[in-house]
């Protein structure tokens, strides 16, 4: 059964206590927001332009579709942080999730994105997904590969020298996977 737990408050490991809420067209001025305060850098490795309001505008459209299913944290009324679980409705990777998770810089080393993570996995399990799949840049992500391998996710596969940042420095990209189990006492 697919329960709506939003919004909910979690607290961080710091004390700080932020609310997490489903993604909608009521919060689309402060997702846009959100992502014109990353840094360049921060959105390099991205896979679309978040600076472009069509991109947030598609991914609205995409959970309304059912296609995804995504969250953001928010403090004092800002949001601080954006987590997707992806879904494919057809086709042979219907029984994966992909998860991407975007965390502000005041607000990473807190576990902030492992509260997202573990609630995007409880409603991958209620959606019946078989399997989570999270991809990141080794060199810049290496908190967040610590964290999801401390979460059962595993390494699934390696890209050397994959990607280019603005300097033109090559980075590996790693592939991480989870297998989902049916309930929360297989976890």
């Amino acid at each position: 059964m697919i329960r709506n737990t939003y919004p909910k408050d979690v607290m961080l490991k710091d004390g700080t206590e932020v609310t997490l809420t489903l993604v909608n067209k009521d919060n689309r001025d402060r997702l846009i927001s959100f992502y014109a305060s990353l840094s360049e850098t921060d959105r390099w490795f991205l896979t679309e332009d978040t600076l472009d309001p069509q991109v947030i505008d598609s991914w609205l459209e995409n959970q309304e579709k059912g296609n995804s299913f995504c969250i953001v944290a928010t403090f004092d009324e800002v949001v601080v942080a954006h987590a997707c679980l992806l879904m494919r409705r057809y086709g042979g990777r219907n029984r994966i999730g992909r998860l991407r998770v975007m965390v502000s810089r005041d607000f990473r080393g807190r576990r902030l994105g492992t509260w997202m993570i573990f609630d995007l996995t409880r409603r991958a399990m209620e959606l019946g997904l078989e399997k989570l799949r999270a991809d990141f840049v080794v060199g810049i992500d290496d908190p967040a590969i610590e964290a999801v391998k401390k979460m059962d996710f595993f390494r699934q596969g390696l890209l050397e020298n994959y990607l280019l940042d603005q300097k033109g420095k090559k980075y590996d990209y790693i592939i991480m996977t989870k297998n989902l189990h049916k309930d929360w006492s297989d976890f």
